[in-house]
């Protein structure tokens, strides 16, 4: 049992908006009192006080490439697995892992795999099926088996609009939709359809298309890399004030080698200034890949690995430049653990959600995570760790062995 005492607290989207400072109760994983003053009798607590400190819901990223992705490089432009400590240093609380465009080097059962040791790591993790080609494989015969019978799988990715996709027809993108939109209604989950989309045609056509054809709810797609170029992230903004959702990728900007990208931060301003409402909007982060680094002229001067660090900074960007900070966390927490099924467990800072908690200092730095109520980040360093961190540094002299 833990009490956070003096959290300064944001109104959630549609609240009250007003700011609050509260005690909370940290027990079994979850939220169990929110109020000023809290007593707690016949019960030792460990007690924290965070001083006015801003406490928000841990980050939810809906798109990490938790076995690593390839790039278009050969064998060795395939990134490693990613670590627990990777993802409390950006704030991130709960993440979904998918695959990308590698032939062999890239499986589904592997992803799982990664998945169910995460979890036992305290890390909130799920999946997507499929991959960038069609037809979308399978852990259990089809898609729609895997979102109805493994609780950790909410969807299916599919790669659309890119040179790396399989370019599926209409007919088979709506024979596929409805299938994993049934197996979310069986199953009680979203029945997702996350699509990579890039580079060139209209795939907002395409979609809308689909829902007319198939009745699939139009929410039941989130076309991501939304901010892959200015025409691209335009496309975007019709969509969404359209009834459609759109995520937008914090590893594209130009000062990241994705020169002809829309920064995440900047794309939010750009939608909400152009009447899109800030709930058809979401960020991920697309962590733990190869990026090309490029010079101030565009020479390409090879990859670097990509960590999930960006969704921290772009949320920190948007708080900075004074966007309203219960919006720029719905960003972050609300809107994606909503597309995900996940709410109000994740992405909520109210009795009866999951104690992941993100808390910052001055200048909206990153302080403190918790996870399941736990510390897992303090002062800004993690403090729990995925099993052989240690093994992996140079010294062989880490900061932590497992996460236990």
């Amino acid at each position: 049992m833990r009490i956070l005492r003096n959290a300064r607290v944001a109104p959630e989207p549609g609240g009250t908006g007003e700011w609050r400072t509260v005690d909370l109760l940290l027990a079994g994983g979850r939220i169990q009192a929110m109020e000023r003053g809290l007593r707690v009798s016949g019960c030792p607590a460990e007690e924290t006080d965070l001083e006015g400190r801003v406490t928000a819901p841990g980050l939810v990223d809906g798109h990490v490439h938790f076995t690593g992705a390839t790039w278009d490089e050969g064998y060795t432009s395939k990134t490693p697995e990613i670590l627990l400590s990777h993802f409390l240093r950006a704030g991130i609380t709960t993440a979904v892992g998918l695959l990308g465009m590698g032939y062999g080097c890239e499986d589904l059962k592997a992803l799982a795999y990664k998945v169910l040791a995460l979890r036992d790591e305290g890390l909130g993790a799920y999946m997507h099926t499929g991959n960038f080609r069609f037809p979308a494989p399978s852990i259990l015969g089809s898609p729609g088996e895997d979102v109805v019978f493994l609780p950790y799988v909410l969807g299916c990715k599919v790669a659309l609009t890119d040179r790396f996709s399989s370019h599926p027809s209409l007919e088979e993108f709506c024979r596929l939709s409805s299938e994993v939109y049934v197996a979310g209604l069986q199953s009680g989950k979203p029945g997702l359809m996350h699509l990579h989309v890039a580079e060139y045609g209209d795939p907002f056509a395409f979609l809308e298309e689909a829902h007319r054809r198939s009745g699939v709810p139009l929410d039941r797609s989130l076309p991501t890399h939304c901010n892959t170029n200015a025409d691209l992230l335009e496309q975007a903004r019709g969509y969404a004030l359209r009834g459609g959702n759109v995520d937008l990728s914090t590893i594209l900007e130009p000062d990241r080698g994705c020169l002809v990208s829309v920064k995440a931060s900047k794309a939010v301003e750009q939608l909400v200034a152009g009447g899109v409402a800030p709930e058809r909007i979401t960020l991920s982060s697309d962590g733990n890949v190869g990026l090309p680094r490029r010079d101030a002229k565009g020479t390409y001067l090879g990859l670097y690995l990509e960590r999930t660090d960006s969704l921290l900074e772009n949320l920190q960007a948007l708080l900075r430049g004074g966007f309203p900070p219960e919006t720029a966390f719905a960003l972050t927490g609300t809107n994606p653990a909503k597309r995900l099924g996940l709410y109000p467990r994740k992405g909520a800072l109210r009795v009866g959600a999951d104690a992941d908690l993100a808390v910052f200092g001055e200048n909206w730095e990153l302080e403190r995570v918790y996870l399941a109520g736990e510390p897992a980040l303090e002062e800004g360093r993690p403090c729990r760790f995925s099993y052989f961190e240690r093994d992996l540094r140079d010294d062989g002299k880490g900061e932590g062995s497992c996460s236990r």
